[in-house]
């Protein structure tokens, strides 16, 4: 049996929309979800136009470089706005009367292409040689009912574009949620030779704390699942699963073990607590399918953060780095459709509800209504890491767990490498196991200190006598190079 397609009846009806306003020659994108059996078209979003004033192109086969570049910054803009398992499938065409067959096919070869090109460049994963490179193009024509939708082969770009019997459904059954709250902590190294510390390639220091997600453990709902089994197996829970994200170490391959030393000019800290999200459609969702999309748009948010963040202080003109402390945008959640599925925006510290309203409105061609907006999650974060760094911060003791962003909603040791004296039982008391990080920043440094191959050698050797594994902890904290769990709560083997 070949894959099945499915356009969900907000797309369908907002297609339609736009071709009874005879829009023809209006693009846009395709967002929705690829399962191993199906790809789920649940919503569409025309490209803005580029002058409110203006109309789209009548012929949109003479679009130049230019025009193409500014769908695919559409689809960058809009794919930063998606959970874990949403992505941009694709694009749309409202067609003219008078466009042939051979030119619908080339503009939707570029658009296709492009669109894909810019949405890979803000990733830090990749695709899995099991999942589908199928993109789809949809057609809507103008002298007729037909709604046509065509399958386009990233692979294989040159190949012919077939046509797809698409079905029609409302697919408002509930989706699946999954959800994770994670501890970020990760040091950026920029060598000498960078431009300055906002260059782009400076976020590629992201890329060993990457695979330290992608590979590690997890727990849902406090319990190990298989991979293989079904999501919903045994509960009959219908609200979000909670995930905890247990890492180790990268694998160090062979062809890896060459260094490179480079001089360390200054470095990029980022550090905070993020919130994840993740949504599966259908009841067949398998458990290991559900875990990769939600460790993607771990990776997601906080590049996109980081990008913002280095976007902000270029177009302010800051690129030497003058703010020592950088303040990180907060996600915020809006659900969009009937089903529940939320898409999100990232709204800075002097951002209200009025901007977040514009931009929905601009990438997506959606009224937003404020009371859809979900401020709460990290707004409480922060709260609580703000709150906990002012009572920490009076116990010198406990001086460490500051400095590495861990803050504590109840008084706990540290584990320690020297024998401790057994402890007289303590009254049974309700004791959270979270840990909470002041909200979401980007510190820099102006030089890298001297002692950073120290710190590196001491959390290795920390790690070696069997630091490695942490029950029960909500939040893990990841750095880059090496993983350091000295401040985890649990027991050391």
């Amino acid at each position: 049996m070949g894959r099945s397609y499915v356009i969900g009846e907000y797309s369908e009806k907002y297609l339609k929309k736009l071709k009874a306003e005879e829009r023809y020659g209006t693009t846009g994108i395709l967002i929705g979800q690829i399962t191993p059996m199906k790809t789920y078209i649940i919503f569409a979003a025309r490209t803005p136009l580029k002058d409110q004033a203006e109309l789209p192109p009548e012929n949109p086969n003479e679009m130049n470089a230019s025009d193409i570049e500014w769908v695919s910054e559409h689809a960058r803009q809009v794919s930063r706005m998606l959970p874990g398992g949403i992505l941009v499938l694709g694009v749309f065409l409202i067609r003219p009367p008078k466009m042939t067959k051979e030119e619908a096919h080339d503009i939707f070869r570029k658009l296709a292409s492009a669109v894909e090109a810019a949405v890979a460049k803000e990733r830090l994963w990749n695709f899995t040689e099991e999942e589908t490179a199928e993109r789809v193009v949809l057609q809507v024509y103008a002298d007729s009912k037909k709604m046509k939708v065509q399958a386009y082969d990233l692979h294989n770009p040159q190949a012919s574009i077939k046509a797809l019997d698409c079905k029609s459904s409302s697919l408002s059954a509930p989706w699946q949620i999954m959800e994770a709250t994670l501890n970020v902590d990760v040091h950026i190294p920029i060598p000498v030779a960078a431009e300055h510390q906002f260059d782009k390639d400076s976020l590629k220091g992201l890329i060993t704390w990457a695979k330290q997600i992608m590979q590690s453990s997890y727990l849902i709902s406090g319990q190990f699942k298989e991979p293989e089994s079904l999501l919903g197996e045994g509960s009959k829970k219908k609200a979000p699963a909670e995930v905890q994200f247990l890492t180790a170490p990268v694998a160090i391959a062979d062809d890896e073990l060459a260094a490179l030393i480079e001089d360390c000019g200054s470095s990029v800290t980022v550090r905070g607590t993020v919130r994840c999200r993740a949504y599966l459609h259908g009841s067949k969702s398998k458990v290991k399918d559900a875990i990769q999309a939600l460790k993607r748009d771990v990776l997601n948010t906080v590049f996109v953060r980081c990008q913002m963040v280095f976007e902000d202080q270029i177009l302010n003109k800051n690129v030497e780095g003058d703010s020592s402390n950088l303040k990180a945008p907060h996600r915020i959640f809006a659900s969009v459709l009937p089903s529940g599925v939320a898409f999100c925006d990232y709204g800075f510290a002097d951002e209200g509800n009025k901007e977040l309203e514009e931009r929905y409105k601009e990438l997506l061609d959606y009224d937003l209504n404020p009371a859809q907006l979900d401020r709460v999650e990290e707004a409480m974060l922060e709260e609580m890491g703000v709150k906990e760094e002012e009572d920490l911060s009076k116990k010198p003791e406990e001086e460490e767990i500051i400095e590495t962003g861990f803050k504590y909603k109840d008084t706990q040791e540290l584990p320690s490498t020297q024998p401790q004296q057994p402890k007289e039982p303590e009254d049974e008391k309700d004791h959270s196991m979270d840990e909470v990080a002041p909200s979401f920043d980007i510190a820099f440094a102006s030089n890298c200190s001297n002692t950073f191959a120290e710190n590196i050698l001491e959390a290795t050797i920390e790690f070696s006598h069997g630091v490695a594994a942490a029950a029960g902890v909500g939040v893990i904290a990841v750095a880059v190079s090496v993983i350091y769990f000295g401040n985890f709560i649990g027991e050391s083997t």
